[in-house]
């Protein structure tokens, strides 16, 4: 009898000694255990960036700006937030899929990330809104207003639309650009709506709000922060909301269902992405701190204060989100660029 070997019930022997690929698989398996331990326990070592997608003063730019405070605290770096609104978000999100695997860098995404790839020409270098990310984690959506200059003619929804079906194309809408949030929301209200209307893009959402303010365009739909210091001022008048439910501050101002425009329901998903390949103890980290802020009481009352629907889901339970809202968003691209 030898230390290395023994008899089995069934007559044969069984090799008490592993053999040398056996020991270099548990190496290799402790060896990336061990390399997993390290990610998590040297990072974050340095500071971390999120990028922005729009102008300062849009929607998403001061929910991410919401979100840096929290974050540096909890993770114990500087976080520094980046606006990079050229060409609709698309430079911004081809800054974030090009950057490095390392955790620092995110960027909060919205219904852009799916469209401007279809929106892009052949020589505009873009980018694949599921291979080159890494989801990490939904803390909201956002939705948004219907509006018209105060001295418009329409005092309700109905009225609008009827207006677009007497004289088709005769209308016009604005957006912050061909693939942006308002420009698929009224894609979508006209689709729904079985109107027409033409559809005039400008470099920002501000400059977008601004000539409907002055009466030189018909309408526009965009979110609480571009509308309620104008619809405030005097200078905006909102027709509907976009949303499940009516906003706390415009109480009276009834969704689109309820104005008669059936399953006309539009808000924009807002999730934290990180370039591909990142390491998957770095995602879970990330996604533990965000999900952890976003179930918090502060950004509750944040979402009551700035008009969003809390929704918040952690890497595991987005991940699978996405090849939905792909699917959901590439049918309503292909409704726009037919008009």
């Amino acid at each position: 009898m030898t230390a290395s070997r023994s008899e089995n019930p069934a007559g044969g022997r069984c090799n008490l000694k592993p053999s040398r690929r056996t020991i270099l698989k548990a190496v290799a398996a402790l060896s990336f255990l061990a390399v997993g331990t390290a990610h998590a326990q040297q990072f974050p070592s340095k500071p971390i960036r999120l990028i922005v997608p729009a102008s300062p003063g849009t929607s998403i730019d001061a929910i991410t700006r919401f979100f840096s405070d929290p974050l540096s605290k909890s993770l114990k770096v500087p976080v520094v937030v980046e606006n990079r609104s050229g060409a609709g978000g698309l430079m911004a999100y081809r800054e974030a899929a090009g950057a490095a695997p390392d955790g620092y860098t995110l960027i909060l995404t919205g219904i852009p990330l799916y469209l401007l790839p279809l929106f892009s020409t052949s020589n505009v270098p873009t980018f694949d809104p599921v291979k080159d990310f890494t989801p990490i984690a939904r803390v909201a959506r956002v939705p948004f207003a219907i509006v018209v200059a105060s001295d418009a003619p329409y005092r309700s929804l109905p009225e609008l639309i009827e207006a677009m079906r007497r004289k088709p194309k005769a209308s016009t809408y604005s957006s912050q650009g061909v693939g942006s949030s308002a420009h698929l929301c009224a894609v979508t209200l006209n689709t729904n709506s079985q109107t027409e209307a033409l559809h005039v893009s400008y470099k920002e959402s501000s400059m977008a709000t601004t000539d409907v303010a002055g009466g030189r365009i018909t309408f526009t739909c965009q979110t609480s922060t571009g509308v309620l210091p104008l619809i405030s001022a005097g200078k905006l008048k909102p027709l509907a909301v976009t949303g499940s439910q009516r906003w706390g501050v415009l109480p009276d101002i009834p969704t689109a269902v309820e104005a008669g425009v059936t399953e006309f329901e539009f808000s924009s998903q807002l999730d934290f992405m990180a370039p591909p390949g990142l390491p998957q103890d770095i995602a879970t980290l990330l996604s533990q701190h965000l999900v952890r802020i976003a179930r918090g009481p502060e950004f509750q009352q944040f979402c009551i204060d700035q008009i969003l629907a809390l929704e918040v889901r952690d890497r595991e339970d987005l991940a699978p989100e996405i090849a939905k809202e792909v699917a959901k968003w590439q049918s309503t691209a292909r409704l726009a660029q037919a008009r």
